[in-house]
């Protein structure tokens, strides 16, 4: 193992969208690592329709706290009030949460100041944080734009808790129909990310029908499954596949550096 690579002789199976896999793959082969890039969902935004035009031109204004779950969220949303001919700026009497640095970056890079960022991460840590400053209190109108089929945790709490949300999906992520490595190949390598749900179940279902009747924790037994959170642990585990390696900062980079550690046989 070469200084400063200690993934060198490694292969890590990349599963997240290929437009988002960068991320990922440039720091893992950055370490020396052997990539494989097999996308196992898309995300595919939504069509610009009269219930996005109608939320977005008129009723925009009313809503007094917007929260963007993900990258995904923040560019499709974003994009839609370019297509309207809306300035950024209209976002501006809001506040504007996100969950993670990923995404506060996200905003904040097309000139969007995100007001509140979640502590840890994940939807559950952005609730304690906008609980703990009062932000949403009973009678708040929310917009959270996020995918279709999204977690429910966030808009569930804050109802409970009195606010008026408004959940706008913007984008789909759609199953991809086939693996692009071999189902082999991939049993074969040192490691799998995982970065939601979604890539744990559709990995799943392409793996199970590439395979030859054996389960699919036997298959996978020589590798280390890697997941960017608690959420996405959870589903790969009802899956029943265990967790070797969950990043304690629930990022991409972080996803990283918790590989290179069990690489080193710190973690």
């Amino acid at each position: 193992m070469a200084l400063g690579r200690p993934l060198e002789g490694k292969t890590v199976v990349v599963t997240r969208p290929r437009e988002q896999a960068a991320s990922l793959v440039e720091p893992l082969e950055h370490l020396g690592a052997e990539v494989l890039l097999v996308p196992t969902i898309r995300i595919v935004p939504r069509a610009l329709d009269d219930e996005i035009v109608r939320v977005i031109v008129n009723d925009l204004p009313d809503y007094r706290l917007i929260i963007f779950t993900s990258v995904n969220g923040v560019d499709v949303f974003l994009g839609y009030l370019t297509e309207l001919g809306l300035p950024f700026a209209s976002l501006d009497d809001a506040i504007v949460a996100a969950v993670g640095p990923t995404t506060a970056s996200a905003l904040e890079q097309r000139g969007v100041s995100c007001d509140v960022v979640a502590d840890d991460f994940v939807a559950e840590g952005l609730l304690d944080t906008l609980q703990t400053r009062a932000v949403a209190p009973a009678g708040t109108r929310v917009l959270i734009p996020s995918a279709r089929l999204a977690r429910p945790v966030l808009p569930d709490a804050l109802r409970a808790r009195g606010a008026i949300v408004k959940v706008l999906p913007v984008y789909d992520t759609v199953p991809e129909e086939r693996l692009e490595s071999p189902a082999e190949r991939i049993e074969s390598a040192d490691f799998i990310t995982f970065t939601s749900a979604s890539t744990a179940q559709q990995f799943v279902a392409l793996m199970e029908a590439a395979g030859a009747g054996r389960p699919l924790a036997e298959r996978l037994s020589g590798v280390a499954l890697c997941s960017i959170g608690p959420a996405t642990s959870d589903t790969l585990r009802e899956l029943g596949l265990p967790v070797a390696v969950e990043a304690s900062e629930h990022t991409a980079a972080g996803l990283v550096a918790a590989i290179a550690a069990t690489a080193c046989g710190f973690a």
